[in-house]
């Protein structure tokens, strides 16, 4: 189908919902996919109060919008509207993405296949390494389901809250086997043995930049990658901590991009082009690290 410039009767709609929204980025990444493979779509964000999220998904249904993605602070309370959910949905206790069925929206977690596809393209390696996530939010619980799936060989959780940190610990041994130790933030500098490091917390993000979650910068001696999966600040301050004792690092623009691109596949029941993909991932990644405008706002 041809790609066309306005809206017709017959383009399709699929859109964000969440609260703020103003300034995603998603529609940038689902718009560009929309004009690289000629569909005929528009993707539309949709700020929704907490109130009104149950209105909004059956108009949203009645309205024929094909797919939904979900940001915060929905990707829980979306569940018991739903008429089903994936596999990683199910394990995380989250979705991200609704795709429009007989009867209702079926959710999905592409957050976790986000930030397998994001490290895969740094080239990290996840399988027999030991990795420690700091926090034990709903990004921490995606990212350590996703890491044990890939064989990791120890994962330490490090929160404020340990009891947090335990809870998830607990959740994510009920689907993997494997050694996971839960500590206070505080005692990361005791561990000597972590190779990849994941902040996952919201410490350092627009309009908060400036902070983080270590605060000494001799824990970054002893690791070899840092990830943070905040993308606002480009460089947040626990990254230029990272890169200045000499460790690799990576922000959480690559898990936006491929979770979107995974969302996209699902809503379009096909693969896009790795090509297509790589040639996208590369030239938002150029015009958003170049660009100052779009800084004000994230999603």
């Amino acid at each position: 189908m041809t790609v066309v410039n306005f809206v017709q009767g017959d383009t399709r709609v699929y859109g964000l919902i969440g609260n703020p929204i103003a300034h995603t980025l998603s529609p940038l990444i689902h718009n560009s996919l929309n004009k690289i493979l000629g569909n005929n779509a528009v993707y539309v964000p949709f700020e929704v109060f907490s109130q009104g999220l149950k209105a909004a998904l059956e108009g949203a249904y009645e309205l024929n919008i094909q797919g939904l993605n979900v940001t915060y602070p929905y990707k829980e309370a979306v569940i018991p509207h739903l008429i089903d959910m994936d596999a990683y949905g199910k394990q995380i206790g989250a979705v991200n993405t609704l795709k429009k069925s007989e009867g209702g929206y079926v959710g999905y977690n592409t957050d976790a296949c986000g930030l397998l596809m994001s490290l895969k393209e740094e080239q990290i390696q996840i399988e027999n390494h030991n990795i420690l996530i700091i926090g034990a939010g709903g990004a921490a619980k995606a990212a350590a389901m996703a890491l044990s799936s890939q064989k990791a060989k120890k994962i330490y959780i490090a929160n404020r809250t340990e009891k947090r940190a335990e809870d998830l610990a607990k959740a994510v041994q009920q689907y993997y086997s494997l050694p996971i130790e839960v500590l206070p933030l505080s005692d990361i500098h005791l561990l000597n043995d972590v190779d990849i490091c994941l902040q996952t917390t919201s410490l350092g993000m627009h309009p908060q930049e400036g902070q983080s979650p270590v605060n000494d910068d001799s824990f970054f001696n002893k690791i070899t990658v840092a990830v943070d999966i905040i993308y606002n600040p480009w460089e947040s301050l626990f990254l230029k901590q990272a890169k200045k004792a000499g460790c690799k690092t990576v922000n959480g623009f690559g898990m936006l991009f491929y979770q979107a691109v995974k969302a996209y596949e699902i809503w379009i029941g096909q693969e896009i082009s790795k090509d297509k993909i790589a040639s996208l991932y590369q030239s938002l990644k150029k015009k958003l690290k170049e660009n100052k405008d779009w800084k004000e706002g994230f999603s």
